[in-house]
Formats: C-alpha cells, sequence, structure tokens
C-alpha cells in the first residue's frame, strides 16, 4: 500500500509538473475570475446523476452473482468513486466490491470480477468515441492528435487481452482453474487453494455474457452514460467562455478516462489535468486556458462525488480502511 501511495505521488507530480510548466498564470487567473458558474450546475446534476446509472448497470452485469437490491449497489458505487479521490492507486474499484460483498453476502472475488466486465466495456465504449472524433472531426487533420492516438492503441492492446483472459476464464474455466493451481503449486497446499478458489469466484463474476440481453443493456446503457459525461463537460467549457465544438469535450473525456487508469495520487491529481490540458491544446487554447477548465472540471467531478461518497460511507457504517481491503478482520465473504 506504501509503495503504491508513494509511486502515484511521484507520477502526480511528474505530470503536474507538464501541465504547470509552460502556464502563464496571470492568464489562468483571468479566465477563472471571469467565469459563469452558474454553468457549473447542469455539469454537476449530469455528473451525480450519472452514477444512478453506471448503478443500474452494475446490478445488470451483477445478476449471475447473486440478486441485490439496487439501493445497495448505489450506495456501494458512490463509495468506490469516492475511495478513488481520496485513496491511492484506484483501491477504489477494490472498495466497491469489498463494500458490496459485506453488505450483500457475495463472494469478494467474483463481484470484483464484475467490475472488470464493467471496466471492459468502459473502455471499448471510450476507444468508440475516440474513433469516431477522429473520422468525423477536423482534429484528424491534426499532426498534434498523434499522441492521442497512440494513448488509444495501447489501452486498445490491453482491451484485447483482458478480453481474451475473461473469455478463457468463461469457456475453459477448469483449464484455467488447473493453470493456476500449477503455477501455485510451488507454495503451500493452502495458498494452492485458495488460489484455485479464487479463480473460480473470479470466473462466476464474468459469466454475465451468457445472456444476450443483459450483453446487450450492459453495452447500450455504457453508451448512454459516457455520452452524459461527455455532454457534461461542455457545461464547463461554456462557464470559463470558452466556444469550442462540442467534439472537445468528448476528447477531453476520453483522454483523461484512459490516463487515470495511471496509478497516480488521490483524486488523480497533475494526471487528469495534464491529460485535459493535452486535449483541450488541439483546439487552440494555451496552457494556462486549458489548465483552468482542468481544475474547474476536476473540482466540480471531485466535490460532490466525495461528499456523497463520505455519507454512504458513513450511513452503512463502514470505513475506509475496511473497504480499502486493509482490515483482515473484516465480514468474510461466502464462497456462492
Amino acid at each position: 500500500m506504501k509503495r503504491k501511495a508513494i509511486l502515484g505521488t511521484i507520477i502526480s507530480v511528474v505530470f503536474l509538473w507538464l501541465a504547470l510548466r509552460k502556464v502563464e498564470f496571470s492568464q489562468l487567473v483571468d479566465v477563472v475570475s471571469g467565469a459563469k458558474w452558474e454553468w457549473l450546475i447542469p455539469n454537476i446534476i449530469l455528473v451525480v446523476g450519472v452514477m444512478w446509472i453506471r448503478a443500474w448497470r452494475w446490478q445488470m452485469i451483477l445478476r449471475p452473482v447473486g440478486k441485490v437490491p439496487y439501493a445497495r449497489v448505489y450506495s456501494s458505487t458512490m463509495i468506490g468513486f469516492m475511495v478513488n479521490n481520496v485513496l491511492p492507486a484506484r483501491l477504489g474499484e477494490i472498495a466497491r466490491a469489498v463494500s458490496l460483498a459485506i453488505k450483500a453476502n457475495l463472494s469478494r472475488s467474483a463481484t470484483l470480477a464484475t467490475i472488470v466486465v464493467e471496466r471492459i466495456y468502459d473502455s471499448f465504449t471510450l476507444l468508440l468515441f475516440l474513433w469516431f472524433v477522429f473520422a468525423f472531426s477536423r482534429i484528424s487533420e491534426l499532426t498534434e492528435v498523434g499522441r492521442v492516438r497512440y494513448i488509444g492503441w495501447i489501452f486498445l492492446a490491453i482491451n484485447i487481452a483482458l478480453l481474451i483472459v475473461m473469455i478463457t476464464l468463461q469457456v475453459k474455466n477448469d483449464t484455467a482453474v488447473r493453470w493456476i493451481r500449477k503455477i501455485s503449486s510451488k507454495f503451500s497446499p493452502k495458498i494452492q487453494k485458495v488460489a484455485g478458489e479464487v479463480t473460480e469466484k473470479f470466473a462466476r463474476g464474468l459469466r454475465m455474457h451468457h445472456d444476450v440481453k443483459t450483453t446487450v443493456g450492459v453495452g447500450l446503457t455504457s453508451l448512454v452514460i459516457w455520452f452524459i459525461l461527455g455532454i457534461s463537460n461542455y457545461f464547463v467549457l461554456l462557464a470559463l467562455g470558452f466556444d469550442l465544438p462540442v467534439e472537445a469535450s468528448f476528447v477531453v473525456l476520453v483522454v483523461v478516462s484512459l490516463m487515470i487508469s495511471i496509478p497516480s495520487s488521490p483524486g488523480y491529481v497533475g494526471v487528469f489535468h495534464w491529460a485535459v490540458q493535452i486535449s483541450l491544446q488541439i483546439y487552440g487554447l494555451s496552457e494556462g486556458e486549458a489548465l483552468a477548465v482542468a481544475i474547474v472540471l476536476h473540482a466540480a467531478q471531485y466535490i460532490p462525488i466525495t461528499l456523497l461518497g463520505l455519507y454512504y460511507l458513513r450511513n452503512e457504517h463502514l470505513t475506509l480502511s475496511t473497504v480499502g481491503g486493509e482490515e483482515s478482520d473484516a465480514t468474510p465473504a461466502t464462497t456462492r
């Protein structure tokens, strides 16, 4: 945990330096001081509102694992996104699984597997938006988009690898378990047994793809989620007085979402800001103007999600150490 925190802090500092090194701070102040803050209201409403849809989608993915009330899925969703904002190394993904497993008496491994499924859908949806922008907008003619395209190819390769693993665990579950047990055979029998059981439970959480209706529903819901988030970014551009095409908000959405997959400090400080900055420089904004958008956009997402997540954490009578996986005596999940 400490090593991850140190690594994340170093990465954030590097990207923060990249974002700040050429900024004229007087220009940044001028942009922020002239903002029309009322435009942030629809942004915040959409950012918070889309969490309801995220929870509904997760509930669909969870069906093979167990039937969970929507309210419980929603609270775990909010807790997970809050933990990503306050703890390093994207521990929010683990926090979501732990929170729901404790409260709904589910297997943590199977629950975590459903989050992997969710992330694969998210990544493919984001890449779809990215290639759509490349195909139908003027930025495809700009040499500056090369670095953005490069990021897209990297994450496409990662997604394909995850998809292959996911299919292998579903189609060749017994083979995968034997392979894991063979690797773990060099360790104690207890470790070998645990490795096999975890693989089986994880595969159970991946089995939603046997249901075509659910698969289509999750895919369409993913498109709706990311479309709403793309539109929400546009209101921040309006708030700061930038008359850019709507496609700019989707470029920001994709690049930021891909970049924050990199380990960083809590709240993706530095990585988030640099990603927004390089995205908007494509459209002619200066370093200072683009950083102003990054700061406001980050705050508009960070503050309401963190406050709501902390509320649900307290409401569920949980702690950050529990959902972050730091307590060894947390309520054990069942094996079903």
